[in-house]
Order: C-alpha cells, then structure tokens, then sequence
C-alpha cells in the first residue's frame, strides 16, 4: 500500500518546490500528519547553502525538519493508535527499516546505516510520514504541544548526560558548561530538572551577562572574562556547549578548570579545526568525548520530565509568541528568512496547513 504525501522540498538553497512522494506503508509502520516543525540552525545551513557544495548536491532535493510533531491517521503497530498526538524521533536505525543490514551494537544515533529526517532523507516538511512505529512518543493530553515541540532539541542535550557513568564525585560535585546559548541552557535546564544537580553545582561560563541571567534560577553563573579556570576546585565534568570560532577557547579553559581524571564533552558544532592542549589532557588523564544527536530513550525521558511546571517555565525561553502559518512555499521562504536573520533565542515554530 503506498500513501501520497505532499511536500515542500529544498532543491538549492533559498528555492523550495511543491511536490508529491509516495511511501510505502507496511506492517510496523504508522502514518502521521505533521502538524508544527521547528526550524534548526542545521535547516538554515541547507536554506542558506552553508554546508559544502557536495552535501549539497548530494542531498537535496529534500524535505527540511527534524523537530515536528503530528497525530496519526493510519497505524499498523500494536501500541500506537489512530489519532495520537505524537513526537516524531527523527533517527531512524538500521532494525527499523525495510532493508536487511548487518546487526550493530553501536547506539541508534551513531548507526552508520541510520536514516536522519531533514539530512539526507525527507523530513517533517510534507503533509504524510510514513515513519515505523517506534519512531514516536506519545504526547500527554495534558502537555502543552509547544513544550512537546522542543523535545527534540532537548534530546540533543539531554543524550551525553545519559552516557556518562559518573557524572561527579565526592571530591568534585561540580558540574560546569561552557556555552550561554540554547544549547548551553537546555544542557544545563536537563541537569538540574532531571538529574537533579543542584544550583550551587551547577555552574555556566558565557560571555553575555544578559544571557547568563536566564539561568540564574537553576545555575551558577560566571563571566568567562579574566576568571581563573586554573585556581578553580571541584569540577570533574565539564560540558562544551559553545560551537563555531568559540570552541577552542572553551576547551582549553575546560581543560584548565576540569579536576585531574575528569571528563569533557563536545557539544558545540565548528566546521574549523582547533587547537587543544594536549598536554594538560595527558598530565591530568582527562576523558575526551563528542555527542550528536540522540535516542528515543531521551525523548521518552523528557516527555516524563516535560510535566514539571518549573521545568515547562524554563523552557518558555525558547518557545516563540505565535508560529508562521504555512499554507504554501512562500510562507515557507518568508519563514526561513526571517529565522535567517533572527539572532535570539526563541525558536521558529512552523503551522502547517495542508
């Protein structure tokens, strides 16, 4: 059985196109409606055609979005029912689709073989997903679908906390971010609302005073400028948050403040190479480690958390006061423009009218 699914596809950067696609729909399969996506700065880099000429020309045409939610209207999976509000997780791994591949242990977001909605494959940009059941989370009735929208955003952050066997210890039960930005915040709001670390533990280095009082309700905050990571005791993992020409001074001041056999995780995304010392890793026997993406643990895990009042309140900071009506390409274009030339924090969020 195939189902017909309009869809606005990117087919060069700033030009999107109405289309048709037909998916097959088949057992374990579900068929959901997209009904609001949220634009990530990964769009923007195909919108805007930042990525490198041949991931360019080997992705796209495509159907942009990673960030969606929707309701289902035809399911083939015993535990998902017609008309769920749902969270769509965008990874899809190898078990999960059609074709055979070889059996990995690797995590689903590190599966080689994996498909990822808005990179490479088509996203949350067509009026019909034909997705495999277990690639959704059901949204409480009682659960603003706003909040639900930034689930997957929040995975991003909330997945490398997941992985680390020992977050702190007795001699270090300080947890640090690098970073003020929304990557910084959600990785920060993740480690005070669901794994409980206390604010006097809980410390956030940014550049913008403006910024850092945003988290001054769950986190310490300090000023990166003239602070002395060297003389700083009692952080044994630090999370780098920051991304772009900031990532190598946020490493080696982490570096410097990271007690001896502490962790460092690399949250921030840079397309330049950049200088580490790796002197002070060695001599202080730190562990290194890089995170994208994230599982359906973490989705799950957020939708728990996301009833949290206090939790919903500090994720308002991102949600914006109305999302763009999408009726066509054009409100598409129009969307995607002003989100171009947006620089705050508050996401774009995406209507859809099909």
């Amino acid at each position: 059985m195939n189902i017909q699914s309009t869809a606005y596809r990117l087919t060069a950067p700033g030009v999107f196109e109405k289309t048709t696609l037909s998916h097959d729909f088949n057992e374990g399969d579900i068929v959901v409606k997209p009904t609001k996506a949220s634009i990530c700065h990964a769009d923007l880099r195909y919108y805007t055609g930042k990525r490198r000429p041949e991931a360019l020309a080997k992705k796209l045409p495509m159907a942009l979005f990673h960030e969606g939610i929707g309701v289902v209207e035809q399911s083939k999976h015993s535990t998902v029912d017609v008309g769920d509000k749902v969270v769509i997780v965008p990874n899809i791994p190898s078990r999960l689709r059609k074709t055979s591949f070889p059996t990995t242990e690797l995590l689903d977001n590190y599966d080689e073989n994996a498909l990822f909605m808005g990179s490479g494959y088509d996203g949350i940009c067509q009026s019909h997903m034909v997705v495999p059941g277990d690639n959704v989370v059901k949204i409480p009735s009682d659960l603003n679908e706003d909040v639900a929208l930034l689930a997957e955003l929040c995975s991003v952050s909330l997945f490398p906390i997941n992985q680390l066997q020992q977050l702190t210890t007795t001699e270090a039960p300080q947890v640090a971010i690098f970073g003020d930005g929304p990557v910084g915040y959600l990785a920060a709001s993740a480690l005070h609302f669901i794994y409980d670390i206390h604010p006097s533990n809980l410390i956030v280095f940014g550049a913008d005073s403006q910024k850092l009082a945003a988290f001054e309700s769950f986190a310490t905050t300090h000023l990166v400028f003239d602070y002395n990571f060297t003389q700083h005791r009692g952080v044994h993992t630090v999370f780098e948050c920051t991304g772009g020409h900031f990532s190598e001074s946020a490493i080696n001041q982490a570096i410097d403040l990271i007690e001896r056999q502490g962790q460092l995780i690399l949250m921030g995304v840079t397309e330049d190479l950049v200088g580490i010392n790796t002197r002070d890793i060695l001599e202080k026997g730190l562990t290194l480690s890089g995170s994208s993406r994230s599982t359906k643990r973490e989705f799950e895990q957020l939708i728990a958390a996301f009833a949290n009042p206090n939790y919903q309140q500090v994720l308002q900071q991102l949600i914006p006061e109305q999302a763009y009506d999408i009726y066509n390409t054009a409100d598409l274009t129009t969307a995607m423009e002003d989100t171009v030339q947006h620089k705050g924090w508050t996401k774009t969020y995406l209507q859809y009218h099909w």
